[in-house]
């Protein structure tokens, strides 16, 4: 149940980028994620597609799977909306902020998801025209019942390709 609310959450968020997109470009991507915790760090791979829609705007939908780690595995879907700032024609910054949800499935017990947000600031290095390196660096927040469910700096390092 948990899964077909996560797709449909993610669907729609795609599906709200391709609304207001008139010409842009596209770009999709795979990065290794590091989830920064005192307690207990934790590591996932992700997946994101890009669309810039406005020059200089961007909007981004990603998700991230944290295997098995004391019992639980999680996953996180964001989308965020990124302002880029060139620096060169082959490097560009971005500032950007997020939201999204969190979910968790215990072995024993009941799955449960939270409502995420945060900001953050990224950078880029375009080794060729359409292949691109992206280092993320975003701090998330969110509660569940008046719980911290996360508050945690979030590093994403990956490669993505843009057309």
């Amino acid at each position: 149940m948990i899964m077909k609310k996560l797709m449909m959450i993610a669907a729609m968020m795609l599906m709200s980028i391709g609304a207001f997109a008139q010409d842009g470009k596209f770009a999709i991507g795979a990065d290794f994620n590091y989830l920064i915790d005192k307690d207990a760090s934790r590591m996932a791979p992700g997946v994101k597609v890009q669309y810039e829609f406005v020059e200089s705007f961007r909007a981004e939908v990603n998700f991230k799977y944290y295997p098995k780690k004391d019992c639980v595995s999680s996953w996180n879907v964001n989308a965020n909306i990124q302002y880029i700032i060139p620096v060169t024609d082959m490097f560009r910054v971005y500032p950007l902020v997020t939201f999204g949800v969190l979910g968790s499935s215990p072995e024993h017990g009941d799955s449960s998801s939270a409502f995420v947000f945060g900001g953050g600031a990224g950078a880029e290095y375009f080794l060729t025209e359409n292949v691109k390196l992206y280092l993320d660096a975003i701090y998330q927040y969110g509660k569940k019942d008046g719980i911290k469910v996360v508050n945690n700096p979030l590093l994403s390092l990956g490669i993505a390709y843009a057309f």
